[in-house]
């Protein structure tokens, strides 16, 4: 528990700003999803952009956590 303690307080100001693109990214897949009847290729886009902000912000904590920023 301590190692994970001392990684999440040396990297987290990339942390912080990789998770506001995750939030960002689910954001835009639940709002294309409430829009999907008023708008079916502005929920599309809107789902299928959130989705890859979301796939490529999980990818990159996993390898901030796993290698680190300054490695």
């Amino acid at each position: 528990m301590g190692i994970f303690k001392s990684m999440i307080e040396f990297k987290w100001p990339i942390l912080l700003f990789e998770l506001i693109f995750l939030i960002g990214g689910i954001l835009l897949i639940t709002t294309g999803i409430k829009i999907q009847k008023q708008s079916q290729t502005s929920a599309l886009i809107s789902i299928v952009i959130g989705t890859i902000i979301t796939l490529i912000s999980l990818y990159i904590l996993f390898w901030t956590f796993i290698v680190g920023y300054n490695s």
